[in-house]
């Protein structure tokens, strides 16, 4: 099958998890024959063509108030402007088009739309080809794509979501199968309405491995020394602050926590002032495979509901427990009490009762190892994953 992908960003530009997702789901096409091409969003002028690890990526500059993942903050004026015009933005529709006339695709796959919003949908199908949508995150219910409101998930569409979200749910009927990345994130589509005359809805959760998953160099969890980790972007819906809150009025000795990641300068700095504490490790950058060697508890705190975490895998397949919150597809990872812990981030001693409840057990965590290597195994089988997806694309051609 000849395959066009469209999403926001594409390697060796990468946004978070949806990018890492689609970089393997191209290499794992194109190991089964399938002949594939990207068309994602750049800063550049126009359409330029490039080429990573054998796929064709067009890039499109992006024609709206400015490029959204640069590292300029835009004013609020113009972060409304912008996603006025994302709503349903008619400039970026050309780009789509070309790209078709070019590859000719039997089947498009479409990812995070941001940038290119849902006009892309329309441009595909005056072109006559058939859609599968990826759902990755909630943008098609809110333009910051996580329905956040800054403390806490919001429990519906506020205006601001509804009006700019308008037209959505009656274009979504166009699309040929929708594929959520977790159950959470297409129930949550399906019950808003979306997809209602879609004959194909599926849940096809990400596959992550992380390379040589079974070797851990580093004794773990010797006498009371306990180290916790967090590995991530710095951002408030992902739950940092709550997580060093919690670990700040712990007092047990021999503790300690990583927190490897980056964010906003201002927000990064403010973070490290706020919780200075000789227990406290800010890692900045760290690969995974040097992150989780270091780490005898992995702790995923997120506030906002988030779709299907790969950090939460990467651990499990490194044999690392994880202790995570109650929130999106995490759940459907986590299985309590065997390959780690879940907690209610509503409870403001929930995440602190947690680690205490996982560090009081941990000295026979070791022994079950192993069972948490297997539970990461269902999502490490990249074969099996993209027959999964070739199954889909087959199926509406």
């Amino acid at each position: 099958m000849r395959i066009l992908f469209i999403n926001g960003l594409y390697e060796p530009y990468v946004g978070g998890g949806a990018e890492i997702t689609l970089h393997k789901l191209t290499r794992g096409l194109m190991s089964l024959g399938h002949q594939v091409a990207v068309l994602s969003i750049g800063d550049n002028v126009g359409l330029c063509i490039d080429r990573v690890d054998g796929v064709k990526v067009y890039r499109a500059g992006i024609r709206n108030l400015y490029f959204p993942h640069g590292n300029k903050t835009p004013s609020p004026l113009s972060r409304t402007a912008w996603h006025l015009l994302d709503c349903y933005n008619p400039l970026m529709q050309d780009y789509v088009r070309t790209v078709v006339d070019a590859e000719k695709p039997e089947v498009s796959s479409c990812h995070n739309l941001a940038g290119w919003s849902v006009s892309a949908w329309d441009a595909l199908s005056d072109c006559g080809v058939p859609i599968v949508q990826v759902l990755h995150d909630q943008y098609l219910l809110c333009p910051t794509s996580t329905m956040f409101d800054g403390h806490s998930p919001c429990q519906k569409q506020c205006l601001r979501c509804r009006t700019l979200r308008l037209p959505h749910a009656g274009k979504s009927n166009q699309v040929s199968a929708v594929v959520g990345v977790s159950r959470f994130i297409l129930d949550k589509l399906l019950s808003y309405g979306y997809f209602r005359d879609t004959p194909i809805r599926q849940v096809i959760y990400n596959a992550r491995t992380l390379d040589a998953a079974f070797h851990h160099s580093r004794e773990r969890a010797v006498g009371g020394r306990r180290v916790f980790g967090f590995i991530g972007t710095l951002a408030p819906q992902k739950g940092i602050e709550m997580l060093l809150d919690s670990f700040s009025q712990c007092t047990e000795a021999g503790w300690r926590l990583i927190v490897a990641g980056t964010g906003r300068s201002g927000y990064e700095a403010e973070l490290k002032k706020r919780y200075r504490n000789e227990n406290i490790s800010f890692a900045g950058y760290s690969s995974p495979m040097d992150f989780f060697e270091k780490i005898d508890i992995c702790v995923v705190p997120s506030l906002w509901e988030d779709t299907f975490p790969g950090v939460v895998l990467e651990s499990l397949s490194m044999g690392v427990p994880v202790i995570g919150s109650e929130r999106g597809g995490i759940p459907e990872m986590l299985q309590n009490g065997y390959n780690g812990l879940l907690f209610n981030p509503g409870d403001p001693h929930g995440l602190a009762s947690a680690m205490r409840r996982m560090s009081e057990g941990l000295d026979s965590w070791p022994l079950h190892r192993a069972g948490i290597v297997k539970s990461s195994l269902p999502f490490s089988d990249g074969y099996g994953w993209s027959k999964q997806w070739e199954n889909v694309y087959a199926g509406v051609v």
